[in-house]
This record gives C-alpha cells, structure tokens and sequence, in this order.
C-alpha cells in the first residue's frame, strides 16, 4: 500500500488531482490510499507526530499556511526525508523557497495529464526503489570502546580538536577520539563539504555561505577557510543544482 496525501484549498484541484490518480493504471497495480487536506494546517496536524504519507501532492499558494510553509512541518522530522513531496502551482518563481524542502517534483497549472502521470510513475518507482534497497546511511564511530551508529541525516557538523571530534547532530553533541580526515572518508562526499581544517559540514543544514563563513539552519555561524573556499562554493552550487534538477524529474 503506497499512501498519498493531496493539499489543496481548491476543491476543484484536489477532485481533479484524486481523478487523476483514480483514473491511471498505476491505481489498481500498485493499491494506492488517497487522503485529501484542504488546508495547510490539516495536512501539518496529520503528518505530526508523524508522517503516514510516501507521496504528496502540495499546492503553494493557499490561504493560512502556504504549501511551502506545510513543507517544512514535513520536513522538521528526518525520518520524512524518504516523503516524495510534489509541488503544484500556477507560477514557478517559488524555486528558491522550495530549497530548504526539498521537493521531488513541480507540476504546473493548469495540470496536464500526461505531466501529471510522469510525476506520478517516477515518484511511485522512486517509493518502490526506497523500500527494496535503501538502508539508512549511519556514521559508525568508536567511544570508549563500544560501537555507536550515528544517521548520517542527523549530522549537522563536525569539528576537530587535535585527535578528538565533536560531532554535533541534531539531537545529541558526541566527543570521541578520532581525525577529521577519517571521517570524512566514512561520509558521503555528496552531503558533507570540508569548510576549514578543523570543519566538515553537512550541505542539507546549510543556510547560506559566503567566502569566510557559513550559517547553518539553526544560525550557527562557522568559519570558512580559504583554501576550502573555492571547491566549497562548487559543490554547494553543484548541490543545489542537483536538488532543483530532482524537483523537475
């Protein structure tokens, strides 16, 4: 059973968006559950404490919460992060807002249906691929002796101080023995970015960067090294090219 939610203040929209879907041969092949919000604030309440969806449908433009908005009530728990979140909208101006929530997808209104069921087959095969082969990416790490795994999604950075890393998650700060370079290794080099001899940071907890700094989503600011400068800014821009591509899959 694939869950998926449909968000839209226009009835119109979520009864044509739920014909669609009624109405494709991916329907009765893949037993798909249809649930349908009117606002932002009922889909937000319904993904809380957590998230019973694998794929949604978000209008943006809506009265009270936006889509946007009710994308990051998503997104504020990482084990959504697998959530296929798909936007529709009559403008496209809005790619730089849906950044930090990472999309999946932008469909266009008026919606066409040929669109519409591209987005929904590449979405479904992406849900499909997620449960058979994806295992979560865990930073394996040594402290006093006992094994600890650490999601590498809840890594925001690491620090160094000589032998000895501070790892700071979302959750905890964890100190233990160890060089940056070692651990940068372990990393996947697509997410984590060496800032400065002594940083490693990760792409989806930054906010913004600049040529002596970077800020990261909870306002911590960390220092950019110049050596680091230049392929920092590659990457990060190679990133955020590889997240807006994804949202036109």
């Amino acid at each position: 059973m694939i869950g998926i939610a449909i968000c839209d203040d226009d009835i119109k929209s979520t009864e044509y968006i739920e014909s669609l879907i009624l109405n494709s041969p991916l329907y009765n092949q893949e037993k798909l559950n249809i649930s349908i919000f009117y606002s932002g604030e009922s889909f937000a309440k319904a993904v809380q404490p957590s998230c019973p969806f694998d794929l949604v449908f978000m209008d943006i433009e809506m009265s009270g919460m936006n889509g946007i908005e009710a994308g990051h009530v998503l997104r504020e728990d990482y084990d959504n992060d697998p959530v296929q979140l798909i936007y529709i909208s009559c403008y496209e101006q809005y790619h730089v807002h849906l950044f930090e929530v990472r999309p999946s997808g932008f469909i266009k209104k008026p919606i066409q249906q040929e669109a519409f069921e591209q987005k929904l087959q590449s979405a479904i095969q992406r849900i499909q691929r997620l449960r058979t082969y994806q295992k979560p990416r865990q930073l394996i790490i040594q402290k006093k002796g006992v094994e600890a795994l650490i999601p590498t999604r809840n890594i925001m950075y690491l620090a160094s101080d000589r032998r000895k890393i501070i790892l700071h998650s979302i959750e905890e700060t964890i100190e233990y023995y160890s060089t940056l370079s070692e651990e940068e290794n372990k990393l996947p080099a697509e997410q984590f970015i060496r800032i400065h001899q002594s940083y490693l940071v990760n792409f989806f907890f930054v906010k913004q960067i600049s040529a002596r700094k970077v800020i990261l989503s909870n306002g911590e600011e960390l220092p950019v090294s110049e050596k680091h400068n230049a392929t920092l800014q590659k990457k990060y821009f190679r990133f955020r090219r590889s997240l807006l591509e994804s949202a036109h899959s």
